[in-house]
């Protein structure tokens, strides 16, 4: 026997062992559960005996909607996911500035969410020249979907000049038709080029370094949107990565990829080169063609139905007309791939599910378990409809923290109390999986949990709609059984049961006893991936 853990709690997820204090491992498999009595009788001179000492054990934690290399990347970048306002954002600049000493490079802030500010406007170029003339500043919002350039920053993308009505860029305008500094979606390309390229051993120290700190938050697998930092090579560079981290061992979780293909060609060139979901590589495993369908909620580029009650000048943006969509749809489709479609609006919701609808039934496949990442603004037919059609729903409990204050201004009442509801997502039996959109938000699954089940923030104590809840065993599931699910894999890990990986996490406190709102502050003590330890606490 190679391992033995004993006088733990265990929450299997298996109604086979719904009670047991012991795991007997072997080859990364879990061979035997059961009390201590049982499980130590199994023990030889080589096993290595894991004293538990009372700790609650779990699956591992899958978080399942990412983007790995962006979080990897962060960590050089000037991080403004905490800062409370544009004077502090720009305190941080000014610090980089001075690292930088250099006018020919870029300060590159990103993450921050101006509806945590007291002043919750997003700033324009003027605002960030007065950080700096001289260098090239760009602030790139937390959900991705808009940044800031300071003058000069336009200046070096050669945009300052650009005419509202003639430009082909998708950019913001001040009232007298000069630009504000806003680069929108995938206009953002342009500064991201504008970076210099980091080599592959920089790509390979940025991802072992964020992978073992995602293990130190009790995560097993992440399943990552990567391919969204270079959309022009069809995901060659990001697999090349993975697979040479995965094949010299280098890898202390899994990874599911996510692949944005969102042109024709670099799809078509994806698939010749028989490229699928499902195929695996030691711990890297290819998954779903991954869609966007519209914009942000915070940035009004989220596509509505009707038009943003606080901005009724607009109803957010489509990203793709349904003749684009089907045909990316209906190729990866009809190639045996997964689909993911990222869906914020309603509008761009209805449109997925009707597309999902229209290629099914062209083609009939057997368990495609094709999806919607984020889901969130929707009625109750529209959320029927993930029942009927059986699409998957990747959910982020933890977009509450800031959403909970810009919804119900957004869309009205009527529609929010409908949105975000995971508690009815639960009831009609969808598959939900839990995650965070890191960088968006951190990938801190306790959290994550808390806010599932408390629909609360713990800074402020404000609440949002909490009969929309769900319990803390369902939200343990949404980050453990549920995520194996979206990535095919429910069948060999996702619960603690006998004949499956040893993917599990321990913490210092039982969840199912403790009270909700105490969750975030459980400390994880020891991850293991295929019964091998991946982080333990000192």
């Amino acid at each position: 026997m190679e391992t033995i853990l004993y006088n733990g709690v265990f929450y299997t997820l298996d109604e086979a062992y719904q009670s047991c204090s012991a795991m007997a491992i072997k080859n990364g498999v879990i061979i035997a559960l059961g009390s201590d009595e049982e499980i130590l009788q199994l023990k030889s001179e080589e096993t290595n005996l894991i004293n538990l000492e009372g700790k609650f054990v779990l699956p591992g934690f899958i978080d399942s909607h990412m983007h790995f290399l962006g979080v990897a990347q962060q960590a050089d970048l000037v991080d403004l996911t905490s800062v409370k306002s544009f004077e502090e954002a720009s305190e941080k600049c000014i610090e980089k500035i001075k690292e930088l000493n250099d006018t020919s490079k870029w300060v590159f802030a990103t993450g921050f969410n101006q509806d945590y500010w007291e002043n919750k406007v997003i700033p324009t170029r003027k605002d960030l020249d007065k950080i700096s003339e001289e260098y090239p500043i760009v602030m790139r919002r937390a959900c991705g979907h808009v940044s800031v350039c300071n003058t000069k920053g336009l200046e070096v993308l050669g945009l300052l000049h650009e005419v509202e009505s003639e430009t082909k860029y998708e950019l913001g305008f001040y009232e007298d038709g000069t630009p504000n500094g806003f680069l929108l979606e995938t206009t953002q390309g342009l500064y991201l080029n504008a970076q210099p390229e980091p080599t592959f051993e920089e790509l390979q120290r940025m991802i072992i370094n964020c992978a073992n700190y995602a293990a130190s938050k009790g995560i097993t697998e992440i399943q990552t949107d990567d391919f969204i930092m270079n959309l022009e090579d069809a995901g060659k560079g990001m697999m090349k990565l993975y697979k040479f981290l995965a094949s010299t061992d280098q890898l202390p979780i899994r990874i599911y990829q996510q692949c944005s293909l969102r042109e024709e060609e670099t799809l078509d060139e994806f698939l010749s080169n028989g490229n699928c979901t499902g195929d695996e590589y030691g711990l890297y495993k290819i998954g779903p063609l991954k869609l966007m369908a519209d914009g942000s909620l915070g940035a009004h580029t989220a596509w509505m139905r009707k038009p943003y009650m606080n901005d009724p000048e607009t109803c957010g943006a489509s990203n793709m007309t349904d003749e684009k969509m089907y045909t990316l749809m209906k190729r990866a489709h009809d190639a045996g791939m997964q689909i993911a479609t990222h869906c914020i609006g309603d509008a761009a919701l209805e449109q997925t599910i009707n597309m999902y609808d229209r290629i099914q039934k062209e083609n009939p496949r057997v368990d495609c378990r094709h999806g919607i990442v984020h889901c969130q603004i929707m009625d109750k037919e529209l959320q029927d409809r993930f029942k009927k059609q059986n699409v998957l729903a990747y959910v982020q409990p933890i977009f509450l923290k800031s959403d909970m204050n810009i919804v119900d201004d957004c869309v009205g009442e009527e529609i929010a109390k409908q949105s975000y509801n995971w508690r009815r997502f639960c009831d009609l039996g969808v598959h939900q999986s839990g995650g965070s959109d890191c960088p968006v938000e951190p990938f801190d699954i306790l959290p994550n949990l808390e806010y599932a089940v408390t629909r609360t923030n713990p800074d402020t104590g404000k609440s949002w709609y909490k009969e929309n809840a769900v319990t803390i065993q369902e939200a343990i599931k949404m980050f453990t059984y549920e995520g194996a699910y979206a990535s095919f894999s429910e069948n060999v890990r996702g619960t603690l049961s006998v004949g499956k990986y040893a993917d599990l996490v321990v913490l210092d406190e039982n969840l199912l006893e403790i009270p909700a709102e105490q969750i975030h502050n459980v400390d994880v003590l020891m991850t293991m991936v295929n019964g091998k330890i991946v982080f333990k606490k000192n």
